[in-house]
Formats: C-alpha cells, sequence, structure tokens
C-alpha cells in the first residue's frame, strides 16, 4: 500500500490490490481465508450471520499510519464495535505476497449503513461486505474512476 515520500495510490489501484488481497478470520483455534468475488462457505458455516462485514481502521486511505496510530485507531474501532453488540472476530487483510498486513474485524450482521458510517468515521477506502449464500462483495468508498469496466463484485458507493 502507500508508503510515506510516496505518490497516493488511485482508485483503481486500491481496488486491483483489495480484490487480489487474501483476508483471514481467526474462528476459535483456527484461521480461514477469504478472497473477494469468492463464496465464503466455511466461515458461514461456522458463524450463521446473515451479513458479513470486514473492516480495519488502519491506515487511513490514502495514508499510511505508523504502527502506534494504527494500533490506537484499532482501539477506537474496537471500541465502537463493543458499543454496537454485534458479534465480531479478529481478521486481518495481506497482500497477495503475504505483505501489507492490517488487522481488523469481521462483524456479523452490521446492516450496510452501519458498516458505510464506521467506514467513513475510521477513513476507510474500502469495507468488505456480503450477504450469507453470496460471493464476498468489495464495497469501495472512492469515485468510481474513468476506464474502469464493471465487476459484479464491486460496488462503488463513492
Amino acid at each position: 500500500m502507500d508508503r510515506p515520500g510516496t505518490q497516493h495510490p488511485s482508485a483503481a489501484q486500491l481496488v486491483a490490490a483489495y480484490s487480489a488481497a487474501h483476508y483471514f478470520v481467526t474462528i476459535g483455534h483456527r484461521e480461514w481465508l477469504f478472497s473477494v468475488g469468492q463464496p465464503a462457505d466455511d466461515i458461514e458455516r461456522q458463524l450463521g450471520a446473515d451479513l458479513y462485514l470486514f473492516i480495519t481502521a488502519w491506515n487511513p486511505a490514502p495514508q499510511t499510519a505508523t504502527l502506534a496510530e494504527n494500533m490506537a485507531a484499532d482501539e477506537a474501532l474496537q471500541k465502537r464495535l463493543r458499543a454496537s453488540g454485534l458479534a465480531r472476530h479478529r481478521a486481518l487483510g495481506s497482500n497477495a505476497q503475504g505483505g501489507a498486513v492490517e488487522h481488523g474485524w469481521l462483524v456479523l450482521d452490521a446492516p450496510l449503513p452501519t458498516a458505510d458510517a464506521w467506514a467513513a468515521e475510521f477513513g476507510q477506502a474500502a469495507i468488505l461486505c456480503w450477504k450469507h449464500g453470496e460471493p464476498v462483495r468489495l464495497r469501495m468508498f472512492w469515485p468510481r474512476p474513468d476506464g474502469i469496466g464493471d465487476d459484479p463484485h464491486i460496488d462503488w458507493a463513492g
């Protein structure tokens, strides 16, 4: 992702990175993989929710925060999630090579308006969300750039 002193990524670069990333959720003592455009059947069998949300407070787009800033932002997000009363599980996203790790949460049954509000509050360019039985979807909050083709697993909410 974006590093200090580098040019900010474009929406097209972010979509490509987020779509190719690997996401993991810890359920019990096991990690389960999920990714954009793929069903998350194993996770759904374990958790049984109607709606799924992956959200992080790390590296508010388009900046890169320090570890201390990221941990403080995650604490604030955890506080918000606890106040919601919704079930959640530790999760993370990383690039396809296993780097650029961002810690986050898989939240169960968060209504889309709530998910969008949390993403805005924590400065996120995107979240992942999906309904039980459907493939994982990427929800982008930046405007859709010219030249980006249609993808049935990407929603442009920006």
